[in-house]
């Protein structure tokens, strides 16, 4: 449940009214204030003094949603449709040409929208829905922007080339309404998050959930689906199998072990509370990460001991918390220790352990024991099983890695501007 008075009251006093979107001190906290940290970089980690063994890794904006009124152009339109229906084709090679370069990026167009939005646009910075010219209360379109951008851009950094792509698809300039932002911390502690008590937690969500990955503790979610929701949950764990090893460093250069779990508490602030606090724009975004943090970590959800006293203010805060309702966050892009890529290729990890499965599961069949003659073997048994399936397909090997390649470079967004359709077909001859 939203108290919008006491968000109201949270957001004035840090400077974020819907009065008032700016003041000094918003503006202190969140643009360079005395204890403001880049995006990506720990706050102070300096303890209270009855400090357990808490340490924050990072803070940052983890997730953003915007959208972007307008229509979108003819001519868009219609190329668009186009690419929707090469990517909805059976045949693998007109997969392979449904794909946008625009601005840099070399857009997959998948063959199904999302929700009402008919086009669905993909790379590694941003899935974009964009919506048909003559849509009825839609916008033109709305964005995700990926974590990894965010981390190491910062908000302006990711913002501003999304901007000038959706521009474009309007053919004018236009700026985007934020729907939803996610902030989060990331830590190492020594207190047991699974043992603590569901009375500990002293929140206004109407539902909690505790959750378990294989018999291990996974995390806690408080409001799930409602217009402030927080998770409490195993980052590490997570990671294992996301494989979205970018924070390592990250973490590491603050003083993780490269062991230890670390946990990560994040809030999620849909539109409904964003417009409480007259956040709209992503100016008022950037001032005010600061005071949606101290809102969500100070009235909307706690950890206190329980008293004897009925007043639950009243009652200590776990010291942990203390540590994480102090943190703050300053949005100033990072030293980028690597490029953000665009593309969404597979990791060397995919590629080079799991990857492996096919080559192992045909030597433990073979019986084979080197990997040379397992490599030499398997290709000679590739040539002919597909000699012997061309009769039905119309497809020796070369022909179908190919294809399959020229489908994957576009579903991976790794196609070059530089690239023309002739060439490659020249190259599938």
């Amino acid at each position: 449940m939203v108290d919008h008075s006491d968000l109201q009251k949270v957001a004035a006093d840090k400077g974020v009214s819907p009065q008032s979107s700016r003041s000094d001190a918003a503006e202190n906290a969140c643009e360079g204030g005395t204890s403001g940290q880049a995006a990506g970089a720990p706050p102070s980690n300096t303890a209270p003094p009855n400090y357990t063994g808490l340490r924050i890794l990072r803070c940052g904006v983890d997730s953003l949603y915007l959208s972007y009124a307008g229509s979108l152009t003819e001519n868009y339109e219609t190329q668009l449709e186009c690419l929707k229906a090469l990517a909805q084709s059976q045949e693998g090679t007109d997969q392979a040409d449904a794909y946008l370069f625009l601005a840099d990026h070399s857009f997959a167009v998948r063959g199904k929208g999302r929700g009402r939005f008919p086009f669905l646009l993909v790379d590694n910075w941003y899935q974009l829905q964009l919506s048909r010219r003559k849509a009825e209360r839609l916008p033109l379109a709305y964005a995700q922007v990926a974590s990894e951008l965010l981390t190491f851009c910062g908000v302006d950094g990711a913002v501003g080339p999304l901007t000038n792509i959706v521009s474009i698809f309007a053919g004018q300039v236009i700026h985007p309404t934020v729907s939803r932002v996610d902030l989060c911390v990331d830590f190492t502690t020594d207190l047991d998050l699974e043992a603590i008590p569901q009375n500990h937690w002293i929140s206004r969500a109407n539902n909690f959930a505790r959750y378990y990955v294989q018999n291990r503790f996974s995390g806690y979610t408080f409001g799930q689906g409602g217009p402030i929701s927080c998770r409490l949950y195993d980052k590490t764990l997570e990671i294992e199998k996301s494989q979205k090893t970018f924070l390592y460093p990250l973490w590491a250069a603050q003083g993780w072990d490269g062991e230890s779990p670390v946990w990560r508490l994040e809030f999620q602030f849909q539109r409904e509370v964003l417009g409480e606090c007259a956040i709209r724009t992503v100016p008022e975004l950037k001032q005010a990460l600061n005071p949606l943090w101290t809102y969500a970590t100070h009235q909307w959800l706690q950890l206190k001991y329980p008293q004897g006293d009925s007043n639950q203010s009243r009652w200590p805060v776990y010291p942990e918390w203390q540590s994480l309702l102090g943190a703050e966050f300053n949005d100033s892009a990072r030293e980028s220790v690597l490029r953000v890529r665009k593309d969404t290729a597979p990791s060397d990890r995919y590629l080079f352990v799991n990857g492996l499965g096919g080559l192992t599961s045909f030597m433990a069949r073979e019986g084979i024991q080197s990997i040379d003659e397992a490599l030499e073997t398997y290709l000679v048994k590739a040539h002919e099983y597909h000699r012997q399936q061309s009769q039905r397909t119309g497809k020796t090997l070369p022909t179908y890695v190919r294809e399959k390649v020229e489908q994957k470079r576009t579903r991976y967004a790794a196609r070059k501007a530089t690239e023309s359709r002739e060439q490659r077909e020249r190259g599938r001859s």
